[in-house]
């Protein structure tokens, strides 16, 4: 990795990306006939559905059928991951952007206006990660196992910098529900108030998942985060920013100091930087992750949720996921 760690955000050498092959498309047809005895011993090893359909070259709708044609379904088990809702997978979802001059691109907002809101009313902002398919309620592993998980979620695009690489591709465009946050001091008010709280509730730790929506915004926020990492010993961060030019945006340039000196409780990865620790890469297909990078394993169904994963804060190698 050298040459390529975390401070050369603030002086990154200049050198071009690496051009990755797209993967070429199978062609249609009539699915491969698949012998019960081979689907049945593929299902005794252990084989998940997408597993199966690649090792026998069919789709996994045809592997799913005929495990219901010969009776060889999967008995569904207790989830291991805190959450109300049953866990997803990146593979058989598609990616919605909204047209290049839809206002929200030009006005830096989210799709969805109505769904953002001032804190007051509001009980809390950080809302327990159980509420989240894809977060969990507490942490199973690592050294953060048992810690109860806390997400916060602000309005994408309105914090976010313009050169994220998924401006348009924002996730949040799926998320037509979520409750946003406006920004603002407000926000860091209430936000001193309830890690405090979660301090005396929780001072054995807990996590906050930065940002499910949304970005670091000002040097200010930032330097609220770092004050309560000082304060409050129980509050352990992690997530991610697009905010990558630690040469000319001081909020990046701040994100990198802050993520150096404690990475063991302010776990934030730095979206698409050309760096291999503590940064992440998407690609539109398993086949383009990088050698150096291992592919989210919740996205590919592996695990259920961050909370059964931990790989996030575990870890500094950079971690791929499919644009989604």
């Amino acid at each position: 990795m050298a040459g390529r760690l975390l401070p050369n955000l603030t002086n990154p050498l200049d050198r071009p990306a690496a051009v990755v092959p797209f993967p070429v498309a199978r062609r249609g047809g009539r699915p491969a006939k698949l012998p019960e005895a081979d689907l049945r011993a593929a299902v005794e090893e252990g084989l998940k559905d997408p597993e199966i359909a690649e090792r026998f070259g069919c789709s996994r709708q045809y592997v799913y059928l005929q495990r219901k044609r010969h009776g060889l379904l999967r008995p569904k088990g207790p989830r291991r991951s805190k959450s109300r809702f049953a866990p997803k997978v990146a593979t058989d979802r598609a990616v919605t952007m909204p047209p290049v001059d839809h206002p929200a691109l030009a006005e830096d907002r989210t799709l969805y206006p109505a769904t953002v809101t001032g804190v007051d009313g509001l009980l809390n902002v950080l809302v327990a990660g159980a509420n989240h398919w894809k977060i969990g309620g507490e942490i199973r592993k690592g050294r953060w196992a048992g810690f109860p998980v806390y997400a916060l979620t602000l309005e994408e695009r309105a914090t976010c910098p313009a050169s994220c690489r998924h401006w348009r591709s924002c996730f949040g465009n799926h998320m037509h529900f979520a409750k946003r946050i406006r920004h603002g001091e407000a926000l860091e008010d209430r936000l001193a108030h309830e890690v405090a709280i979660l301090q005396s509730r929780h001072p054995r730790g807990f996590a906050v998942r930065l940002h499910v929506l949304g970005d670091f915004y000002s040097e200010r926020y930032v330097a609220l985060w770092a004050s309560l990492i000082a304060c409050f010993p129980a509050l352990h961060v992690f997530g991610f920013t697009a905010r990558i030019d630690g040469r000319r945006d001081p909020v990046a340039r701040a994100l990198v100091q802050l993520t150096l000196a404690h990475w063991d409780r302010f776990a934030l990865r730095f979206s698409n930087a050309p760096v291999d620790e503590c940064s992440t890469v998407t690609v539109e297909h398993p086949r383009q992750v990088p050698a150096d990078a291992v592919l989210c394993p919740q996205q590919t169904g592996k695990t259920e949720s961050c909370s059964t994963c931990a790989l996030c804060w575990q870890s500094r190698r950079r971690i791929a996921f499919l644009q989604h």
